[in-house]
C-alpha cells in the first residue's frame, strides 16, 4: 500500500513539474491575444491527428522490436511510448525515453543489449531518413525553392531517391538483421511525418493562415530534424527559433509561425502527460516465476 501511495505521489509531483515547466516556457502576454482569435475546432483536430501520429510511431517501434525478437501487445507498447514521451519532456534529445525503453524491455525479455539498442537506434534513424526524403520531395513543389536553387525539381526527386537507397544501404551494411523491416518502417515513418505536417497545417488554419503551406511544411521538417539534437531540454525552443529565423527568408509570418510551433509543442506536452499515469510491469504477463 505504501509503495502504491509513493508511486502515485511521485506521478503527481512529476505531472505538476511538467505543467509548471510548460507554463514557464510560453510567453503568455504575446500568445494569449493570438490564441483568443484562434479557431479551437482546428486545434482539437490537430490534437487528435497528433496522437494518431504517435500510434503510427508505436507501430514502427514494434516492427523494429520484432527483429530482436521482442513480441509485446500493442496496448503495452503504446503505454511504453507515452511513458517515454513524458520522460522526454525533461531530458535532451529523447535520451531519457530511449534509455527507459532499453532498461524496461531488457528487464522484461533478457534480450541482447546491442540488438535492442540497434532496434531503437534504427527506429529513430528511419524517422530521420523519412524527414529528409519528404523535405526533398516537398521542396520540388515550392516556388520559393525553385527561385533560389539553380537546378530543376527533378534533381530533388533524384536526391530523395538517393536518401531512400542510402537508408537501405545503412541497414544492409551495418544492421543486416533489420533489412527485412526497412521498407515497412520507412513507409510508417512517411505516414508519421505526413500526419505531423497535417497537424501544423491545422494549427495554421486555426489562425486563418492559408498561404505558403509548402514553405511552412519545409520549415517544420527542418525543425523536426533539429529538435532531435540534444540542444535543449525536451527540444523546447528549437522549433520556435527555426520558425522565427526562417521568417526572415521565406514568405511566412513570424508571429503566426512561432505561435503554430508553440501550439505544436503544447499539444506534444499535453499528450505526453498521459505517460505520467502509466504503470508498466517489469515482467511480461506470461512470465513464469522461479
Amino acid at each position: 500500500m505504501k509503495k502504491t501511495t509513493l508511486t502515485t505521489l511521485l506521478k503527481l509531483v512529476l505531472t505538476t513539474a511538467a505543467l509548471g515547466w510548460i507554463a514557464y516556457q510560453i510567453d503568455w502576454d504575446k500568445t494569449l491575444p493570438l490564441l483568443q482569435r484562434a479557431h479551437w475546432g482546428w486545434i482539437l483536430l490537430a490534437f487528435l491527428i497528433y496522437n494518431a501520429s504517435q500510434l503510427t510511431s508505436t507501430l514502427r517501434m514494434g516492427e523494429h522490436l520484432k527483429v530482436v525478437p521482442i513480441q509485446e501487445p500493442f496496448p503495452f507498447l503504446i503505454q511504453l511510448y507515452y511513458r517515454c514521451m513524458f520522460f522526454n519532456l525533461f531530458l535532451p534529445g529523447g535520451i531519457g525515453g530511449d534509455g527507459y525503453k532499453v532498461w524496461l524491455l531488457r528487464k522484461r525479455h533478457q534480450s541482447d543489449y546491442r540488438l535492442l539498442l540497434s532496434a531503437l537506434l534504427l527506429d529513430r534513424g528511419s524517422g530521420l531518413v523519412a524527414i529528409t526524403f519528404l523535405a526533398l520531395t516537398l521542396a520540388g513543389f515550392s516556388p520559393w525553392v525553385a527561385a533560389v536553387l539553380p537546378f530543376p525539381s527533378l534533381f530533388l526527386a533524384g536526391f530523395a531517391l538517393v536518401v531512400f537507397m542510402g537508408g537501405w544501404m545503412i541497414y544492409w551494411l551495418f544492421f543486416k538483421k533489420f533489412t527485412g523491416v526497412y521498407l515497412r518502417t520507412f513507409l510508417l515513418s512517411i505516414l508519421l511525418q505526413s500526419l505531423q505536417m497535417i497537424v501544423l497545417l491545422c494549427l495554421l488554419e486555426s489562425m486563418g493562415v492559408q498561404n505558403a503551406r509548402i514553405e511552412y511544411g519545409l520549415i517544420f521538417l527542418g525543425s523536426s530534424l533539429a529538435s532531435v539534437l540534444p540542444l535543449t531540454v525536451g527540444g523546447i525552443g528549437v522549433r520556435e527559433f527555426i520558425f522565427l529565423e526562417a521568417a526572415n527568408y521565406l514568405p511566412i509570418a513570424s508571429d503566426q509561425a512561432v505561435l503554430a510551433s508553440l501550439l505544436f509543442f503544447l499539444i506534444n506536452a499535453l499528450s505526453s502527460l498521459a505517460g505520467a499515469l502509466v504503470s508498466l510491469p517489469n515482467q511480461p504477463a506470461n512470465a513464469t516465476l522461479d
